[in-house]
């Protein structure tokens, strides 16, 4: 995967300057340490910054056809490229690259906008048709790759961070409120929006078609559908052995490379899978990583070397303090571009620089397991729903109703009375006009979607748009990694897995209050035995409750009365009745139960200074 940027003339006449994708290019370096270039044509310019992954001589990005009458960039991996590129060959097509990414240019030209259906893998494009004077820019279905966009001056510009684009004169520097108010209900915040006021981000599994002087089509052409009706049972047998199939299939295409690539080892279920399944039907030797946090019944230490010695791979870990986490969340705001909640950011951010320290260019992850075979806590919660109705307020019921398309469906929260916190952590002016702002206004998802679904598909479906896209394959997952030029690679949200988990019968997921279970089915015999019959617990780092008790009553830089008067976002004497709160002996944060309030002050306020935001 790479950097890629650039700007199309949609309202305006003006030549492309080159000097301006140059800034563009630089702001996002990191992503692309290995090389950099552009292409400059009447109405369009393109840049890509490279981490070179395939055919490391010839590979460079951008790429035209054979008349170059199209011109594209990629940010990503096609995980089916040698299928398609041996169809490709087969009807004429001259290939000028050995890359796997070449493949959607020539697809384009057979199939027009049907190519993206032929794809997989995880990518972010910006394809330009000279003829049809059109810019497409396509982000993959599950929202792996991240694209964002905006409008300024009679021009579209684009990137694959946010910096880039800052770097593209006469663009504002606003904070959009709509986004804090989407971290302080939501798991972060959700496409389109950023926490840039006028700056989106391409939803997943959407296209954006632009033509000069036509108005901009946003295009969804995948989502992720959920049957109201089971498949007909084939069998646990059938099921797990199926699983085993395609995730071997799915992991060996994520190792494809000409450099060497590695993966993580956290201690629990999925990335042991992933560890698992590479060193029994793979390969004989890899590198590995872990971050090693905790203490006590948090310390997953002793299943990550049961997992290591298991497989015998190369290994590198890194102890991750509480110190070092605090000293490096300037550095985590800066490259999530966002602010956070919880602050296992700054782990995955020391996690990719130990990567970077390493051979390895590319990580495997265990990411998406927990959101399409039920492994959080809420799924099991769902199986008491009918006990939950009678405790829910006639208010509880309308924002489910609204937000979810079921009155007795309750996501994470009691949302009426979390909001009466929000508003008084936000100032007098900001209080004001909350309703313009609001998460509740309307719903973050389409709610069609999942209207007649069982409890557990809707909340699988919801958790993609919620937590997994944006949250950990986002501002957690992308940026984190491309922070230390490292790409992740993602084996769960294979297009072909996908499709088979979703078209499962419900039971073998969750069978009882057993999550997983057709996931620990396919793993016997090959992940040890004492992790997969280990405990789930959620991850938890350190919580801000700490770090209010070291400053010992002073103030923190981040939360001082002067700086947050001077963004006016929230209520000073509130946050310093929650300081008062996190001092007291007994407080403590119950992980990713309870909200970190000051943490959310204080990231909102670092991403402000850092990016010099206004309201």
């Amino acid at each position: 995967m790479c950097g890629i940027c650039g700007f199309m003339n949609w309202k305006s006449g003006d030549r492309p300057q080159a000097e301006i994708v140059e800034n563009m290019l630089r702001a996002i370096r990191h992503r692309g340490p290995d090389g950099s270039r552009s292409l400059i044509l009447d109405e369009i310019v393109l840049g890509f910054d490279r981490l070179s992954f395939i055919d490391l001589d010839g590979g460079m990005q951008p790429i035209q056809n054979e008349d170059r009458t199209i011109s594209m960039i990629c940010n990503g991996e096609i995980f089916n490229f040698r299928e398609l590129r041996d169809e490709l060959a087969a009807k004429g097509h001259v290939f000028a690259t050995g890359t796997d990414v070449e493949v959607i240019i020539h697809l384009y030209e057979e199939q027009g906008l049907d190519f993206v259906n032929r794809l997989n893998g995880q990518f972010a494009i910006a394809l330009y048709d000279g003829k049809r004077r059109r810019l497409l820019l396509v982000r993959d279905h599950i929202g792996i790759c991240p694209l964002f966009y905006t409008v300024v001056g009679g021009r579209v510009v684009f990137a694959s961070e946010i910096k880039a684009i800052l770097e593209y004169p006469g663009v504002k520097r606003r904070l959009n409120l709509k986004a804090v108010d989407q971290l302080m209900n939501y798991p972060g915040v959700v496409s389109p929006n950023t926490f840039f006021d006028g700056i989106y981000s391409l939803q997943a599994g959407h296209m954006l078609q632009i033509e000069p002087e036509e108005e901009i089509r946003d295009r969804e052409y995948w989502d992720l559908i959920y049957s109201a009706e089971e498949e007909e049972d084939k069998g646990e047998a059938y099921y797990t052995e199926r699983l085993r199939e395609l995730l071997r299939d799915a992991i060996s295409k994520r190792l494809v490379a000409d450099v060497p690539i590695g993966f993580y080892i956290s201690g629990g279920l999925d990335s042991s899978v992933v560890a698992c399944f590479i060193s029994k039907y793979l390969l004989n030797g890899c590198y590995s990583f872990s971050a090693e946090i905790g203490s006590g019944d948090l310390d997953e230490s002793r299943f990550q070397k049961i997992i290591r010695d298991s497989v015998g791979s190369a290994h590198y870990s890194v102890k991750v303090s509480e110190e070092e986490i605090w000293a490096s969340l300037k550095s985590v705001i800066y490259h999530a571009e966002s602010a956070v909640k919880e602050s296992y950011d700054a782990a995955a951010y020391m996690l990719s620089g130990l990567v970077s320290q390493s051979p390895a260019k590319a990580v495997l992850t265990g990411q998406g397991s927990d959101e399409f075979f039920c492994g959080y806590v809420g799924y099991a919660l769902d199986l008491f729903r009918n006990m939950q109705k009678g405790r829910m307020s006639v208010e509880e019921c309308e924002v489910n109703e609204r937000l979810w398309g079921d009155p007795y469906f309750r996501y994470e929260r009691i949302h009426p009375e979390i909001r009466k916190i929000h508003t008084k952590l936000y100032s007098g002016d900001v209080r004001g006009e909350i309703d313009k702002f609001s998460a509740f206004a309307s719903s973050p998802i389409n709610v069609e979607r999942v209207r007649g679904l069982s409890s557990q598909r809707r909340r699988s479906y919801i958790d993609w748009k919620l937590r997994l896209s944006d949250h950990l394959l986002g501002e957690h997952g992308d940026r984190m990694f491309f922070s230390h030029s490292v790409e992740g690679r993602h084996p769960f949200l294979d297009r072909d897995v996908l499709d088979f988990v979703t078209r499962m019968p419900d039971k073998y997921k969750l069978n009882g209050t057993n999550e997983k279970y057709i996931l620990k089915k396919a793993a016997e015999g090959i992940v040890p035995g004492e992790v997969l019959k280990r405990k789930k617990f959620p991850f938890q780092a350190p919580g801000m409750s700490a770090l209010v008790k070291r400053a010992g009553g002073s103030d923190l830089e981040f939360l001082s009365g002067e700086l947050l008067k001077k963004y006016g976002i929230f209520d000073v004497d509130y946050v310093n009745e929650l300081k008062k709160v996190y001092c007291q002996e007994d407080f403590k944060l119950m992980g990713a139960y309870e909200i970190d309030y000051l943490l959310i002050v204080m990231t909102v306020t670092m991403l402000c200074e850092q990016f010099s935001l206004t309201l």
